[in-house]
């Protein structure tokens, strides 16, 4: 069970601070093809998703800044170090700029290990990242560093912007370079870009074009469905479709 309070509002799912950093500064909102998301899913899978057993408290705005705090037992009767989850938050917001510092830490095991799709690697997460409007256009930067038990302790710098053309019309665009703290030689880039059309508000046109190019131990993905981890070298696809939500 995972809650949280935002003011005097009780709710019932439960994210970790960097990965809401990481969804607010993604310049293509965390598409599930060349986005933020790829990074975050090639590094912790679901870690930060899900966080059993957790409470949270999002404090009211005062004076631009806004602070957030959670905090996971593991639910191992003995142990509370298995599982144990914590993450914070301090935002800052003045007028069309937004700046957010975000920090989790996560141990393997505890009641993680029973849901559904297993969240229990051990991860330390770091985010920092801002946004700007300029009326009808959004620049969108930031660093996130994932270090990982075992694995890698990728650093991810990304930049991009979206431009709302008409009500209807917006096109996007965003690239993300990582790189091994542990070994320079594992490093990728991902970039892409896409363009959606309203067609009511329920249906909506896209196109997306983007590519991914992978040296040394690293094998960024490019999409989430079906090429999440990719080869060495360079991989470039495009996708056409069509979204409606009932």
């Amino acid at each position: 069970m995972a809650l949280f309070l935002c003011g005097n509002r009780l709710h019932e799912h439960l994210y970790d601070t960097v990965r809401l950093a990481v969804y607010d500064f993604d310049p293509r909102e965390m598409s599930y093809f060349g986005s933020g998301l790829i990074t975050y899913l090639n590094n912790v899978y679901v870690t930060g998703l899900f966080n059993p057993n957790g409470i949270s408290y999002t404090s009211p705005e005062i004076a631009g800044l806004q602070g957030s705090a959670m905090m996971a037992l593991g639910g191992t009767a003995g142990d509370f170090q298995a599982g144990r989850q914590y993450s914070a938050s301090l935002r800052y917001h003045l007028g069309s700029l937004t700046v957010d510092a975000a920090l989790y830490s996560g141990n393997a095991g505890g009641s993680a290990a029973s849901i559904a799709i297993p969240s229990v690697v051990e991860f330390n997460g770091r985010a920092l990242g801002a946004s700007y409007v300029f009326n009808n256009l959004t620049v969108k930067a930031s660093y996130v560093q994932y270090k990982v038990a075992g694995s890698f302790n990728d650093r991810v710098y990304s930049g991009g912007a979206s431009y709302r053309i008409t009500p209807a019309l917006n096109v996007d665009a965003g690239v993300w370079v990582t790189r091994d703290g542990n070994n320079s030689s594992n490093n990728s880039i991902l970039a892409s870009t896409g363009i959606d059309y309203s067609l009511s508000k329920a249906t909506v046109v896209y196109g997306q074009a983007g590519f991914v190019t992978n040296h040394g131990a690293m094998h960024t993905g490019l999409s989430v469905n079906n090429a999440l981890d990719e080869v060495t070298g360079t991989t470039a696809g495009v996708n056409i479709g069509m979204r409606h939500m009932f």
